[in-house]
């Protein structure tokens, strides 16, 4: 016997009659996708969500139909016209539906939308099977929630850990038409996990089937999974076709690796690793490229390139860092490349430190290392140094302070060329600060001594020592002014500084040279109390800079322009010198070191740095640089560089550096360096992107000089400088792997790199 139902009651499920609250969409109707940027947003498979029920409990399957039957005998209810049902986070809107009371099964049919949160689905029909609390849907279309996968299924399966797929299709485009799908026999996803299963399943692109697997497993969020990653595919003269196809491991939540075989027709199977790893004291990275054998050298050596970097902090006054690359020969980086060091690189560095810090200590425990890669002189190790900084302030503000330094240097190509070195640096400072100046008076005294292989050749004492003093004053005047032009409010500020340095001569000509080089004579270098790094030379000085600065800051406050300018007037010859007299001073002033930055609106800035010789009315050293600079997706960048008497030689370059978005889904990087001293095209590079929602592929092309470290000191006359020509093409899927839709890091890969040639003050 059954019965019409025409009012509100309560059975064993909850029924709830009403007039109707909503029509069920047809099958194939959804609202408009709503456009952001490239990607359209998939409007939401169901026409809207289902009002939730008051006070319904946690078992309860509630429901509201415009009509119902319920048949007392079989405990079967039937609802029809806009039924909506609600059991925990599942929801139902159908136009017929049918509830068994005892055992809670659902049954559907026609038209149905559903969802539990993480899934939404258009169907056919729909059955909930509460025993198995697994609903099934026939003839589906689905969406993820978040993730943005969609795609249809014959048969489609959820239970709360899991959505099955048979005869299925996956993409994480929005178009109907997608670029990219995976057609399988079954799909799997997890929903606690976040990741997919596919078996019997074909990769297409634009409908054609490009790929067939047995068996897949991919992301469906950003969470990490272990996988193949898309593989990159270039070619160049040196080394030919090459394919690089990654694997990917998620071993940890703080822990990962990739292996990546990188196969060079030239060259043969390299093999390309990387270790990742975080703690909450720190973390590091290791990584490793070994080439068993070149077959386009005549040698069967093998190249490889290691990196290991590693920061940990102990304590809140104890860190350490290791920093190190190593390379099996000089060429390795002109031949093979690497992402940790430049093509242009003349040297590889090496450190591993240990820091103590309080607020009156800084000890330091370190060994560095230096790989020049050519014919150079050999450089030494420090194995190890130790150093320490005191700092004391009495009350009357006078500032004591203590450096001292032990090392230990051994030549890396000869093992009896060995020195230590001590160091101590008693000083005391005293500075006045306020609104309108500052100025600062500082004493100080250090004596070096030597334990170091006597050699007559190059004139080294057994064990000389030094003992200098230092006096040094700087003062600053602080100045500025309000002005108007065109209408507009401007700031005005102008520091001219004024510093006085005398040390006196001591011939260091039996210390030897391990850690010291002469440093650069920019603006605020010709402030500097001492002109070489290191400790093996202390410059002479009898000598009075002079320089000024002057800035415009607009009424926001943003700094666009600033000009400084400086010069030093000795008093005296610098007598001391490093390996030669170059390094010596022999006239009553320095170059002019000019600098300049201006930003001449919210994206066009320029930048310049010249030192000039007034003695040789020449310019010894300048850069230049015009850039516009929208975001890391515009940016434009023409310079100029010229260096003069630098081994014996002059560098005059023009660059050129450019990342344009052409629309949307078109973007472009090119880079070019032209050397005007030998009339040729020293670094070029020319990169094409297209971007979608949900695929990308990158040309590029490159034309460079091939630095042959090892042939040119062969004969570094006779021998031409060749080229190296190469093209790239990579292909990314988004949604099954990573994009970053900027070009920028393309630059990176030059000979030269991007370098963002300015700063100001904001």
């Amino acid at each position: 016997m059954s019965r019409r139902l025409q009012e509100r009651s309560w059975l064993a499920v909850l029924i709830l009659t009403s007039t109707a609250y909503g029509s069920v969409a047809a099958q194939e109707t959804t609202a408009p996708a709503i456009y952001t940027g490239l990607c359209p947003i998939p409007a939401p498979l169901l026409s809207q969500p289902i009002q939730p029920f008051e006070n319904l409990p946690a078992e309860a399957i509630g429901v509201r139909a415009d009509g119902a039957d319920i048949d007392s005998e079989t405990q079967l209810a039937s609802y029809f016209g806009n039924v909506e049902v609600h059991y925990g986070a599942q929801q139902l809107r159908t136009e017929n539906a049918q509830i068994n009371q005892e055992t809670g099964n659902i049954n559907a049919s026609g038209a149905t939308q559903f969802t539990d949160g993480y899934v939404q689905v258009q169907s056919e029909n729909f059955r909930l099977n509460s025993g198995e609390n697994r609903a099934y849907l026939s003839g589906a279309r689905y969406q993820m929630s978040g993730a943005g996968a969609r795609g249809r299924a014959d048969v489609l399966s959820i239970s709360p850990a899991e959505v099955l797929l048979e005869g299925s299709t996956f993409t994480t485009c929005p178009e109907e038409e997608p670029a990219w799908q995976l057609s399988a026999e079954t799909i799997a996803i997890s929903e606690n996990e976040a990741f997919g299963e596919a078996w019997n399943a074909k990769f297409e692109l634009f409908g054609v089937p490009v790929l067939w697997v047995p068996y897949l497993n991919f992301p469906v969020t950003d969470e990490r999974k272990s996988g193949f990653l898309f593989p990159t595919i270039r070619s160049s003269q040196k080394n030919g076709f090459e394919v690089e196809i990654p694997y990917y491991f998620n071993i940890a939540p703080n822990m990962d690796a990739t292996l990546a075989p990188r196969y060079m027709a030239e060259r043969g199977l390299q093999l390309q690793g990387e270790y990742r790893y975080l703690s909450q004291q720190g973390g590091g990275e290791f990584n490793l490229a070994y080439l068993n054998e070149d077959d386009s050298l005549p040698t069967d050596n093998s190249r490889f390139l290691w990196r290991v970097e590693h920061e940990q902090q102990w304590s809140e006054q104890w860190r350490s860092y290791v920093n190190a690359i190593g390379v099996s020969d000089d060429d390795y980086l002109n031949d093979i490349g690497s992402d940790f060091a430049g093509r242009a690189d003349a040297q590889l560095y090496r450190q591993v430190q240990a820091n103590y810090l309080t607020d009156d200590w800084q000890v330091t425990i370190r060994a560095e290392d230096f790989e020049l890669l050519g014919n150079f002189r050999s450089p030494y190790r420090t194995l190890p140094q130790a150093s320490s900084f005191y700092t004391f302030t009495d009350d009357i503000g006078l500032e004591y302070s203590l450096f001292s330094e032990l090392s230990h240097f051994r030549n890396q190509d000869v093992s009896s060329d060995y020195a230590t070195r001590i160091h101590l640096e008693p000083q005391v400072k005293f500075a006045v600060e306020r609104p309108a100046y500052d100025w600062l008076a500082e004493v100080g005294y250090s004596y070096t001594r030597y334990d170091q292989q006597a050699n007559t050749f190059d004139g080294r004492e057994e064990n000389p020592d030094r003992g200098l003093p230092t006096v040094r004053w700087r003062g600053r005047l602080n100045l500025e002014r309000d002005f108007e032009w065109n209408g507009t409010d401007y700031h005005q500020t102008l520091q001219p500084q004024v510093q006085y340095l005398y040390v006196p001569f001591r011939d260091q000509t039996g210390i030897g040279i391990y850690d010291s080089t002469i440093m650069q004579d920019d603006y605020r270098g010709l402030f500097r109390a001492r002109r070489f790094t290191g400790l093996d030379r202390i410059a002479d000085a009898n000598q009075v800079t002079v320089g000024a600065s002057s800035s415009i800051f607009d009424a926001q406050a943003r700094e666009l322009a600033r000009i400084s300018l400086a010069q030093i007037y000795y008093f005296e010859d610098s007598r001391t010198q490093l390996f030669d007299d170059s390094s010596a001073v022999m006239t009553n002033r320095s170059d002019i070191a000019l600098e300049t930055r201006f930003r001449l609106s919210d994206s066009w800035f320029f930048n310049s740095a010249v030192q000039y010789d007034m003695e040789l009315n020449r310019t010894q050293k300048s850069q230049t640089a015009l850039e516009y600079r929208k975001d890391d997706m515009n940016l434009v960048q023409f310079s100029h560089r010229n260096v003069t008497n630098i081994l014996d030689d002059n560098i005059e370059q023009l660059g050129f550096q450019a990342v344009v978005e052409l629309t949307p889904r078109w973007q472009m990087a090119s880079n070019w360096y032209y050397d005007l001293q030998n009339k040729r095209s020293n670094d070029a590079l020319l990169a094409l992107q297209y971007s979608d929602c949900c695929w990308a592929v990158r040309f590029s092309a490159y034309r460079r000089i091939n630095r042959n470290v090892e042939q040119q000191l062969i004969d570094p006359i006779a021998n031409a400088p060749e080229f190296d020509n190469g093209i790239s093409v990579q292909f990314i899927i988004k949604g099954l792997g990573s994009d970053d839709r900027s070009l920028l890091d393309m630059l990176e890969q030059s000979l030269f790199g991007y370098r963002h040639p300015f700063h100001l003050s904001n």
